[in-house]
């Protein structure tokens, strides 16, 4: 048995995103643990208004008060009998970064140390603490009897930026600010699994051995599952999470949950007339519209400004390109400004969309950042080096910015979610993300995307599905056992925990439904009244049956979520 540190994780992100009612009570007990010194962070004195069901008064508060709801969310979708602890502090963290937050330890071989009855993990399998601690039925910080480790060691560690203003509401009235919600919920979602151990600098993992990350984790390209490449050499590893496109996840949860979440449409370049780029895929934009299922068809034509770097885009076109670019799909370079600037003097100068070109030889493509409503035709980004052959076109290139209608966005040939590989590695960011080319758009994408929800579960993200198949079983009565049926606020509904017809399990969805009628109803009554609507409204769209619709409303009506009446 072996306790090993692990690395921090600094994340960039995008834009942001929404927020839901309170939780119910969580089944797992998340504790934010304030390490911000005086007057700074969670600590800060200065006078805010309310927000967005945000009722605190200072900015410290407020941002002490979205923390607890953001791990409450997390607490109320998984089970453990072991209380998890993250401690949190505000810090200048830089340019682009909005927070980063990791497992403060793996372990393996812990079986010795597991409760009566419970699962405890793979032998030589490093595993997230948290997650160790839920199957051995035991905190495992206190168990190993480590000097300077115990109790009050934290499972998780987290920081975020005191350089950004974060929306602090809990309402998704977030508008143009990133919304400190959801980025919590995605870094919290790295500490308590979302993440490998293996090094993507070095190749190498804690004692050489896998994880339940890289045990569902296949290079598609050879058919190999990552816990085989560890037979083989760091540098085989580092190149196999370069191989964009060809990086997939095999858990069973999420491949349930993928056709529900996941809509047809990838992201392509339709260029019958230059096959080297056909079918090569672009990053959307944050801003403006979305590409239209039909696509968007033009000619091609380089924006000129005709200042410093002429191409661009980051001053009004000159009126000669302005001619030349109206009706057309405008080619602009990546640099100097921002891309709602580029794309708004191309839209002014009568463009009917606009390709960004990236400055540098990285792959895939990333997205388009930033925001303005005034914004009205699409954008997209794409690779230098598709950039550089429509530069070089020697006669006027039509293509389509389309959407494969065969594939849905996000999975390979075979059906399967891609996760995010890159050339070049990002430390950060590549293998412990879903590829970025998802839609919908995934709360655990390299970046936060403005349309993502506060939901975990199908139809609207995979991320609880991912924990499932990590090792986070369902165990509402926490004696260890993966429940048999759905077990929601201490009542057995004696119906069958399987997936439903919206992708998500059962269990997962009734306690979604428990936990808005509580946050949204003062007396049994009322609660009771919610939960029947949502299931009968579940049952007559055929996302349940009426078996399950009944016995769930039973045990809204035998628990009244301890209301008075």
């Amino acid at each position: 048995m072996r306790i090993t540190t692990t690395h921090v994780l600094a994340l960039v992100f995008a834009a942001s995103v929404v927020a839901m009612p309170t939780p119910a009570a969580a089944s797992a007990h998340i504790t934010v643990v304030n390490v911000d010194g005086p007057n700074e962070g969670f600590n800060d004195p200065t006078p805010a208004a309310p927000v967005g069901g945000n009722p605190g008064t200072t900015k410290g508060q407020q941002r002490l008060i979205a923390f607890q709801f953001a791990a409450d969310l997390w607490g109320a979708s998984l089970d453990s009998n072991i209380d998890i602890q993250i401690q949190a502090s505000f810090d200048p963290l830089g340019p682009n970064v909005l927070g980063a937050a990791a497992a403060t330890f793996s372990i393996r071989n812990f079986n010795d140390l597991a409760a009566a009855g419970f699962p405890g993990g793979d032998a030589n399998t490093n595993y997230h603490i948290a997650l160790a601690d839920k199957r051995a039925g035991a905190d495992l910080l206190v168990a190993v009897n480590v000097p300077g480790i115990n109790a009050t060691t934290p499972e998780i560690v987290a920081q975020f930026s005191s350089d950004f203003d974060f929306y602090l509401g809990l309402d998704n009235n977030h508008g143009i600010k990133n919304d400190l919600v959801v980025v919590l919920l995605h870094e919290f979602g790295h500490g308590l699994g979302f993440s490998s151990f293996m090094s993507r600098v070095s190749g190498n993992t804690p004692g050489g051995v896998t994880d339940p990350f890289l045990n569902n984790t296949l290079d598609a390209s050879t058919n190999t599952q990552f816990p085989a490449l560890l037979a083989g050499t760091a540098a085989d590893r580092l190149a196999a999470i370069q191989k964009v496109d060809q990086i997939v996840w095999t858990g069973a949860n999420v491949a349930a949950a993928v056709p529900a979440v996941l809509v047809f449409g990838r992201p392509e370049l339709d260029v019958p007339t230059i096959p080297s780029i056909d079918g090569t895929r672009y990053g959307t934009a944050s801003f403006g519209p979305l590409i239209p299922a039909t696509g968007i068809t033009g000619t091609v034509v380089v924006a000129q400004d005709g200042v410093g770097v002429s191409t661009d885009a980051c001053e009004p076109l000159t009126a000669a390109s302005a001619a030349a670019v109206a009706g057309k799909i405008a080619l602009v370079d990546r640099g100097t400004c921002t891309f709602t600037v580029k794309v708004k003097n191309a839209q002014n100068a009568g463009a009917i969309a606009v390709l960004v070109a990236d400055n540098a030889a990285d792959n895939p493509p990333a997205g388009l950042g930033g925001a303005d409503p005034t914004i009205t035709i699409p954008s997209v980004r794409i690779l230098r080096a598709t950039g550089d052959v429509l530069k070089a076109a020697t006669t006027p290139v039509t293509l389509t910015i389309g959407l494969n209608q065969a594939r849905r966005a996000g999975t390979d040939l075979g059906g399967r979610p891609q996760l995010y590989a890159s050339t070049p590695i990002a430390p950060g960011s590549t293998l412990n993300h879903w590829d970025p080319i998802a839609f919908k758009n995934l709360l655990m994408e390299p970046s936060i995307n403005g349309d993502l929800t506060h939901n975990l579960i199908p139809p609207f993200d995979t991320t609880l599905a991912e924990m499932h198949d990590m090792g986070w079983f369902t165990d509402a009565n926490l004696d260890g056992k993966e429940d048999a049926t759905v077990i929601v606020n201490g009542c057995d509904t004696r119906v069958e925990n399987e997936f439903i017809g919206n992708g998500a399990l059962l269990g997962d969805q009734a306690r979604v439904w428990f936990g808005q009628c509580a946050a949204t109803t003062s007396t049994a009554k009322s609660f009771e009244t919610c939960v029947d609507d949502l299931a009968k409204a579940a049952h007559a769209a055929g996302i349940i049956s009426g078996k399950q619709s009944s016995h769930v409303r039973q045990c809204a009506q035998a628990t009244g979520n301890n209301k008075g009446s």
